[in-house]
């Protein structure tokens, strides 16, 4: 592999296949000119690679992996999904990733900065930034222990009606080692202006159950889209919806197309749907913006959990009045990365009698 390697930048292989693709889409691009902008030939041109990359750039750079010094480096095999998803990967691929807990960073950065809204449990930081460190995991425990009893058990709870309630909750900085700080800062929104509710049963009185083993029912989908038709009747401006996977978005609307449900929940709200190519998000968002918060009826947006609208996205003030989240987004367990993580983890556990 080191001769490869050698031979691959000495030749400069990447750059000049990189130049020769080019060269040959352009000619085939000229060639296409005068043909008729077919369907089949815009979706050639979404699935052509990027001009940019070179495909054996992608390929250097994993023989580069391999020769690397990593511990807990793992060769994983992807195999394409039955559902469409924001990856596009429609054939096997390999993937070369870092699974060991202690991240190389630590060692050659002087100072590290983690921001995020899903750090807790400390623990969970603390084991992914100094590995198999006892001593930083057990005072990462303790401070996640003392933080959960005293700071969490100071936060105004929602029910309350007291003028604390409506103000924003606090923060809280802890040291853990001299190598670990936290700092956990309160939300914009106060409690009082939070409501965070359970939905268990539908309005024919089913228990909801979504599952993968029942969720696709035509008794849940039917359910679920009644649910929704009864909650756009109270909920103002903009309402947004994240459904499992983009098998089962469209399992649902082909189902309310069928029986008429669609067309019923389209005319308290108008009806929007998170595109399958990532080019299109941008408009797709502002034409649900201007509706969910200039029109009075407002507009309702189906999107994906783990999809293209799920993260990043700041659904602020009308433009979110209300958030369905229909099942729980737990991380798929068939995950071949999340597999290799879980059983490192374990593994780690095992070995120093302290982890997560």
């Amino acid at each position: 592999l080191f001769s490869i390697l050698r031979y691959l930048e000495k030749s400069r292989l990447s750059q000049k296949l990189l130049g020769f693709i080019n060269h040959t889409a352009a000619k085939a691009e000229g060639a296409q000119e005068d043909a008729s902008n077919t369907e089949s030939k815009e979706e050639s041109k979404t699935e052509f690679l990027s001009k940019h990359v070179s495909s054996m750039s992608i390929v250097e750079t994993f023989l580069e992996r391999l020769c690397g010094t990593s511990r807990e480096g793992k060769i994983i095999v992807e195999w394409p999904s039955e559902e469409p998803s924001s990856t596009g990967v429609k054939n096997p691929t390999f993937r070369f990733v870092q699974i060991a807990s202690q991240l190389d960073i630590v060692d050659e950065a002087h100072a590290i900065i983690l921001a995020g809204g899903t750090l807790r449990p400390f623990t969970h930081v603390a084991a992914e930034l100094f590995g198999d460190d006892v001593d930083v995991m057990s005072a990462a425990s303790n401070a996640e222990g003392e933080l959960a009893s005293n700071y969490d058990r100071l936060l105004p709870s929602g029910s309350s009606k007291s003028a604390s309630s409506s103000q924003p909750t606090p923060s809280s900085l802890v040291q853990i080692t001299p190598r670990l700080t936290t700092f956990t800062c309160g939300h914009v929104i106060p409690p009082s202006n939070v409501l965070t509710a359970c939905l268990s049963f539908g309005p024919t009185s089913k228990k909801l159950d979504f599952r993968h083993a029942s969720r696709s029912s035509n008794e849940m989908i039917d359910d679920l889209g009644r649910a929704i038709l009864n909650l756009c009747n109270v909920v103002p401006h903009g309402f947004v919806i994240f459904l499992p996977s983009y098998n089962y978005e469209s399992q649902v609307f082909q189902r309310w197309r069928s029986t008429g449900l669609l067309s019923q929940i389209d005319k308290k709200k108008s009806v929007h749907r998170e595109p399958k190519n990532s080019r299109d998000v941008e408009a797709a968002l502002a034409g649900y913006s201007d509706e969910a918060s200039t029109t009075k009826a407002g507009a309702l947006l189906f999107s994906v959990m783990g999809g293209k609208m799920s993260e990043g996205i700041n659904f602020a003030n009308d433009m979110a009045r209300c958030v369905l989240v229909v099942g729980l987004p737990y991380a798929d367990i068939t995950d071949p990365v999340l597999q290799e993580k879980m059983q490192s983890l374990d593994r780690e556990c095992r070995n120093a009698g302290i982890g997560i």
